[in-house]
C-alpha cells in the first residue's frame, strides 16, 4: 500500500510538473500574444498619425489650389469685362445719365424762357448800338 501511494504521490507531482509547464508555456503564450498586439495597436496608431498628417496635407493643398482656381477665374473675368469694355460701358452710361439729369435742369421751361429772353434783349441791344453807330458815322462824315 505504501507503495501505491508513492506511485500515486508520484503521479500526482508529475501531473502537477506537467500542469505547471503548460501554465508557464500558456504565460509564454499569452506574453507573446499581449507583446504581437501592443505592437499592432502601435503600428495602428503611427499609421493612424499619418494618415491624419496626409489628410491634413492633402486638406491644406486642395484648399490652396480651390483659392487658386477662384483668383485665377476672378482675373479671367476680369480681362473679359475689360476686353468686353463692360467697366467703361457702365462709367459712360453713368456719364450720361448725370448729362440727362444736368440736362433737365437746364433745359426745364423757365431756364429756357430766360435764356430766349436775355437772347433776344441782346441783340436788340446790339442792333441800337449798331444803329446809333451808323448815325454817329453818318453824322460824322456830313460835318
Amino acid at each position: 500500500m505504501a507503495e501505491m501511494l508513492t506511485d500515486l504521490l508520484q503521479n500526482i507531482y508529475s501531473r502537477i510538473a506537467q500542469l505547471g509547464k503548460a501554465i508557464q508555456g500558456l504565460k509564454n503564450s499569452l506574453d507573446g500574444l499581449n507583446q504581437n498586439i501592443e505592437d499592432k495597436i502601435t503600428n495602428l496608431n503611427t499609421k493612424m498619425e499619418n494618415f491624419a498628417q496626409e489628410i491634413t496635407v492633402a486638406q491644406t493643398k486642395h484648399l490652396e489650389v480651390i483659392s487658386e482656381i477662384g483668383e485665377g477665374a476672378k482675373k479671367e473675368i476680369e480681362v473679359v469685362q475689360e476686353g468686353l469694355g463692360l467697366k467703361n460701358l457702365k462709367k459712360m452710361i453713368s456719364d450720361m445719365e448725370n448729362f440727362s439729369k444736368l440736362a433737365e435742369e437746364v433745359l426745364n421751361q423757365d431756364t429756357v424762357n430766360l435764356l430766349l429772353s436775355e437772347a433776344i434783349s441782346s441783340v436788340k441791344n446790339l442792333k441800337q448800338k449798331q444803329e446809333t453807330q451808323v448815325v454817329e458815322q453818318t453824322t460824322e462824315q456830313e460835318e
